[in-house]
């Protein structure tokens, strides 16, 4: 009964209030499009979709920023923030926060220096020395992880994709592993940056709100969920250009 009336109030919710304030944590400052950090203000196609879902909702969002992914996710923990975004299911993330349904597809490729060679997997990366740059507490997949224990060496843990794409720019890279939207955007921005078209997709997989089990309830959770299903077509409509 609960649970219904919750979601009956969330169809009857008047937008210019709300009945809970939600702390949407993230590291990134220079992740366009998806969210670009302008003085204490967030833009980008995660802060519209955002606002897409949770518009007319009984949420009100607060954006908060930490300096890195491990910090987010340690707030998560402890419930000092109650959700961020675009969030890869693992067993670990699910011991201490709630996921919801998945709101949009991630597909993380491979991308190279223009001098680098083109390699045909992951496997072939590693064992010719190359140097690969990732985000900082990422899941890049199943493969991915069982590879990099044996090649910690070769791998460089950055904090945002502004950083990963300067390296790999400056060479100091010679690949990186990103989410394809966001590739494009700094491949036009560096001229040097190229897709690595000789090997598969690293990962692909759906993203969700990753929830704090400290702060958020179950109930909670499948409002959320209705709101993602009730606002499908306009989150889409945010992509549809990339």
């Amino acid at each position: 009964m609960l649970l219904l009336a919750f979601i009956v109030l969330v169809a009857q919710f008047n937008v210019l209030a709300c009945t809970k304030t939600l702390k949407m944590g993230t590291n990134e400052t220079n992740w366009a499009p998806y969210l670009i950090k302008q003085g204490n203000a967030f833009v980008g196609t995660e802060v519209d979709t955002v606002n897409a879902v949770f518009k007319n909702s009984p949420f009100c969002i607060e954006w908060v920023y930490f300096p890195s992914l491990s910090r987010v996710q340690q707030e998560l923990k402890t419930g000092h923030i109650d959700i961020t975004f675009a969030a890869s299911y693992t067993k670990e993330r699910a011991e201490y926060s709630y996921f919801t349904d998945v709101y949009r597809d991630e597909v993380m490729l491979l991308y190279k220096h223009e001098n680098a060679k083109d390699v045909i997997n992951l496997a072939a990366l590693f064992e010719r020395g190359f140097i690969v740059g990732v985000n900082r507490g990422s899941f890049f997949g199943a493969e991915f992880e069982k590879i990099r224990k044996h090649y910690p060496n070769q791998i460089v843990l950055t904090a945002d994709a502004n950083t990963r794409f300067g390296m790999l720019n400056k060479k100091r890279v010679d690949y990186v592993i990103d989410d394809s939207v966001v590739a494009k955007y700094f491949a036009k921005r560096y001229s040097t940056i190229l897709p690595v078209k000789t090997a598969p997709a690293i990962n692909v997989n759906g993203v969700h709100f990753m929830m704090s089990k400290q702060s958020v309830t179950l109930d909670e959770v499948a409002v959320i969920n209705r709101l993602i299903k009730n606002n499908k077509a306009a989150i889409e409509r945010i992509y549809k250009p990339y």
